[in-house]
């Protein structure tokens, strides 16, 4: 009866790492509220006298803010992007429609160009800042996971005709799940 006492207290916490692997050891769950990648001083032509809209493009090279979050598996969805006027423009009251588009600035990328954010009529630009709503929720990871990221900026109303240029920022957000299991 003592061997078998024994054995039964050998035995029990090989039993017990049975069980272990339906249960993490490790369970992380945290939110990411929002990361931001930021474009500064973004410059913009004098448009001709009557033209009711442009479109100008600026490559995002330094994606560090997302990277870390792609690198963990976060699930990355663009939110909002923010354009701000720096000078040559008294306010961007001009503003009637926005629209901008992410594409990936990676040469031989397959991803498709997004229009992920976009207002009309309903802009309300804030003096020298418009913020600008995502579309629609769109998966930004496999965009977080490159080298670069090119943004199509179409702003459309009465268009100074003087150069002007603006600070430019794209944000996600998104939800991190860790788990270690034995």
């Amino acid at each position: 009866m003592t061997q078998s006492i024994r054995s039964l207290k050998l035995f029990a916490p090989f039993a017990l790492l049975a069980v272990l692997p339906a249960c993490p050891l490790l369970d992380v769950q945290a939110s990411v509220s929002e990361a931001c990648l930021a474009y500064p001083g973004l410059q913009v032509a004098g448009a001709a006298p009557g033209t009711q809209a442009i479109q100008q493009d600026a490559a995002f090279n330094d994606l560090a803010a997302i990277h870390a979050l792609a690198s963990a598996g976060a699930n990355l969805e663009f939110v909002r992007a923010t354009a701000t006027a720096l000078d040559g423009v008294p306010d961007l009251s001009f503003v009637h429609a926005a629209k901008l588009t992410i594409a990936s600035g990676d040469a031989g990328s397959t991803l498709p160009t997004l229009e992920v954010y976009s207002c009309d009529g309903d802009c309300l630009p804030g003096g020298t800042t418009l913020e600008i709503p995502a579309a629609a929720q769109q998966d930004a990871l496999d965009y977080a996971k490159g080298n670069s990221i090119i943004v199509g900026v179409t702003l459309a109303g009465p268009v100074p005709t003087t150069a002007w240029s603006m600070d430019l920022s794209v944000c996600v957000r998104g939800n991190i799940d860790y788990q270690v299991s034995p």
